[in-house]
């Protein structure tokens, strides 16, 4: 999957001249976290309901003694608060590239920009909503917790057992066994059901059942 397929497209964004007031309340309207923020040639920076926090922190402690009007949002500049030069991806770019940059530099968000212009941003929010659609937590289901070696063979039996039954698995997930380096769990997420029956086949084939949740 890529970028494209998940970004926002619905733009909020800011121009460097614009007032930190102005910022907070396209935030708080929009209930986002980030805004790009544009001029005439595109992209130029990211500022975020951080930054307006920490710029407000930042400046209380410089005019602790001045005058308070230079604490007022309305004559606060987003281009003196931004981030300029943020990180970006592009639509081609792989969803699994994106949330390593995300993770990795600790961001919340990244433009999208294609042939120099701004056509999206994908947050964390966007790239968990995708991971909790994929493994079907929105959606009622049952789930079988098994025990295998790390083959091919083993996944494919117990699926067999699974589809002999008429049921859908909806996702997988795999994790370590810690008592075995050889074998892994693997975490059948699969369509609501009645688990026992499914449970008696699958230790019967040969795999260890570890959890079944109905």
């Amino acid at each position: 999957m890529i970028v494209g397929e998940v970004m926002s497209k619905d733009l909020i964004t800011v121009r460097p001249s614009d007032s930190l007031e102005r910022a907070h309340i396209l935030l708080v309207k929009h209930s986002v976290r980030h805004l790009p923020v544009t001029n005439d040639t595109g992209l130029i920076g990211i500022i975020t309901e951080s930054d307006i926090r920490g710029a407000f922190i930042k400046q209380s402690r410089k005019t602790k003694n001045s005058n308070p009007t230079e604490l007022d949002p309305a004559k606060m500049k987003v281009t003196d608060h931004m981030t300029r030069n943020p990180m970006v991806v592009t639509p081609e770019t792989c969803i699994e590239d994106a949330a390593l940059m995300i993770y990795k530099h600790k961001v919340g968000a990244l433009p999208v920009v294609k042939a120099k212009k701004l056509v999206g941003i994908i947050s964390i929010m966007d790239i968990l909503g995708l991971f909790v659609d994929m493994m079907g937590m929105i959606h009622a289901s049952s789930r079988i917790d098994v025990v295998m070696n790390k083959s091919s063979k083993n996944f494919d039996k117990v699926s067999n057992i699974l589809h002999q039954h008429d049921i859908d698995i909806i996702s997988v997930g795999m994790a370590p066994y810690p008592k075995d380096s050889n074998k892994q769990i693997y975490y059948f997420r699969i369509d609501l059901c009645k688990t026992g029956a499914l449970v008696k086949e699958i230790e019967k084939a040969g795999f260890k059942v570890l959890a079944a949740i109905e």
